[in-house]
């Protein structure tokens, strides 16, 4: 692939723009950190732009943009860069241990040898435990000859400050909805009408609406609503919807059902109508903030032992017991 072949994420992604950008005058003016946080929620890009960043650190040509075609970003391409490292939890783990950091440690200490630096990427960096975390500092400080240690957060508030603090802070925000609808009609090749859907059931997040698109999950989302609106003329009916909901993906449901709570809240302080709810119902106000805040715990939960039908007919009941 040639430089005119080859993409920016810019051009991929466009709202990453401003944040290449930033990365390509620091490594053009031999400013860029040894260390880079690049931070934001899930979906957002974050990844793509830390690969391009790798793919750039590692190419021999001294361009603009990864050439493609040096015998450098061939090993990287072909998974096989000896200067090249990446760390994240092993198959059947949710931690970076201490010993994966120090064996990483150990693998910065040699010599490049494809390369003129090497480069490290950890993602996602907050499930590094505190051994591991620990262990990783000196690196932060004083990295291994002309190394870049690349890590992409999804929660960087998970991360002890000691972390935070030595590295250059790469803030990637979730982009404008009307930027994402407009990038989405462009590019996708889909109607209209089932992007800004696929986008309201993603929350905004342009990654997770393009999955949205590819999948049968996004029949998912109005499902959601539907069982909230039935609960609130049907409150005995919570065994039904909770068994019903309970077939989703617990991830996507908590976070349907967090947004679903958040859009009631909003509704309700600029009083207008929600048409997926009942005319005449009318909720409290004070505690539906406290479902939210909930729901967004219970689906940080989904991922350990905790029974998820129980948190799911807990809150149920908890949203049933809303109306005035």
């Amino acid at each position: 692939m040639s430089h005119s072949e080859m993409m920016t994420p810019v051009e991929i992604l466009p709202w990453l723009g401003k944040h290449w950008s930033f990365f390509i005058q620091r490594l053009e003016a031999g400013r860029l950190a040894h260390a880079l946080m690049i931070e934001g929620p899930a979906g957002c890009g974050k990844m793509s732009l830390a690969s391009a960043m790798v793919a750039q650190l590692l190419c021999c040509e001294d361009g603009p943009l990864a050439c493609g075609q040096c015998r450098s970003c061939k090993l990287r391409a072909g998974g096989a860069h000896p200067d090249y490292f990446e760390l994240q939890p092993e198959e059947g783990s949710e931690v970076i241990k201490v010993d994966q950091v120090r064996s990483l440690i150990a693998k910065l200490q040699l010599t490049t040898s494809a390369s003129t630096r090497k480069v490290a990427y950890l993602h996602p960096a907050e499930s590094m435990n505190g051994a591991a975390a620990n262990a990783l500092l000196k690196s932060l400080e004083e990295p291994a000859g002309d190394t870049v240690l690349i890590l992409v957060s999804n929660n960087p508030s998970r991360l002890p400050i000691t972390i935070r603090s030595r590295c250059q802070t790469i803030s990637v925000a979730q982009p404008e909805s009307q930027l994402v609808l407009d990038w989405m009609v462009k590019t996708s090749g889909k109607p209209e009408a089932k992007i800004v859907a696929a986008l309201q059931a993603a929350g905004g997040s342009p990654l997770r609406t393009l999955h949205y698109l590819e999948s049968s999950e996004l029949d998912a989302y109005p499902q959601v609503k539907q069982g909230l609106s039935t609960l609130l003329l049907h409150p005995a009916s919570v065994s039904l919807i909770s068994s019903q909901l309970n077939e989703l993906n617990p991830v996507d449901l908590w976070r349907w059902l967090s947004m679903c709570t958040v859009e009631v809240i909003k509704s309700m302080m600029a009083g207008t109508a929600l048409s997926w709810l009942p005319s005449n119902v009318e909720l409290r106000d004070k505690t539906l903030l406290q479902l939210q805040r909930q729901a967004d715990i219970n689906r940080a939960m989904s991922a350990t032992p905790v029974r998820g039908d129980l948190l799911l007919q807990d809150w149920l009941i908890r949203w049933a017991e809303q109306i005035v």
